[in-house]
């Protein structure tokens, strides 16, 4: 599984569930940005915080130049996990796999196997079979991030943030470890997890469009509308919701004031976690921060 990390961070940002194409998405009373300014409660130098997108098609990304200089300014990179650290990244391999020995055969119907069998060959050009023992959301988000799906071969922010922090000599940081993700994971059963599969596999069409939606509203780079999109593509599962990105959230914020306290900070977290009244960007005001936007 070489793709492993792009895998489990994309899991993040791209979720079952009906998204609502760009045009529905809802407005936000106050405009929005992918890029954050953070300064005040006492800060004496700023620092920043980055919307990313963890499986995107590379012409759908903002340009490394216009977010370069804004690295260069901070003395660390913070992103979700440690992706420099190889001990961190090599305990992810074995989070991939459905425990006790089991298969996605075991929590599946052989007919629901030979449809989640026939998206496979046709997006990946191998069979289920060879990926039976990994986690169904993992499956789920290895076939909708396929070349032959989304027209690209996806590329993701933070691998080369990270390589360009590392470049420029800069340490990398991690807001939270890979098993406090999978614990997140985990919390939807395995059995919930196939039949989220399963019905991908009945028309992955309907997928591969709500993500291409996404992206579209993704590059207008409105934080505040990515979440209203994100939000709405998970009403059937409210109480996910909140473990995916409001307890999280939560969590993450003593952890950023700690950054910010120490040092010129670049935070590089996925864009469905800044807005929203449970978002980043308004609990960190919420606690004195003066967060402002930073066109791109």
């Amino acid at each position: 599984m070489k793709n492993a990390a792009l895998i489990i961070t994309s899991l993040f940002f791209v979720c079952a569930g009906s998204i609502a194409a760009y045009a529905q998405a809802k407005t936000s009373e106050e405009a929005g940005s992918l890029l954050y300014k953070v300064t005040g409660n006492g800060l004496t130098q700023p620092s920043y915080i980055f919307g990313t997108f963890h499986a995107i098609c590379p012409s759908e990304m903002v340009p490394f130049e216009k977010l370069d200089s804004y690295l260069t300014k901070s003395d660390q990179l913070m992103m979700e996990i440690d992706m420099d650290d190889s001990v961190e990244m090599g305990s992810m391999g074995k989070a991939l796999i459905i425990p006790d020995g089991k298969t996605i055969k075991d929590f599946m119907t052989a007919e629901q196997f030979a449809k989640v069998d026939a998206m496979f060959t046709n997006l990946l050009g191998y069979p289920a079979e060879n990926v039976k023992m990994v986690k169904p959301s993992m499956l789920m988000v290895l076939a909708i991030t396929s070349p032959k799906a989304i027209g690209c071969t996806p590329t993701a922010y933070d691998t080369s943030l990270m390589k360009n922090a590392v470049a420029m000599k800069k340490p990398v940081v991690g807001l939270e470890t890979v098993a406090s993700q999978i614990k997140v994971i985990d919390s939807k059963p395995i059995d919930k997890q196939a039949k989220d599969l399963y019905e991908m596999a009945a028309d992955p069409e309907k997928s591969i469009k709500e993500l291409k939606n996404m992206m579209a509203v993704y590059k207008v780079g409105d934080a505040e509308k990515i979440f209203a999109v994100t939000e709405s593509m998970m009403t059937t599962d409210k109480e996910f919701q909140r473990r995916l990105l409001d307890e999280r959230n939560i969590a993450w914020i003593p952890k950023l004031e700690a950054a910010f306290k120490e040092k010129p900070t670049f935070v590089a977290v996925g864009a469905g976690h800044l807005g929203g009244r449970n978002g980043v960007i308004k609990l960190l005001r919420k606690k004195g921060y003066n967060v402002a936007t930073v066109k791109l």
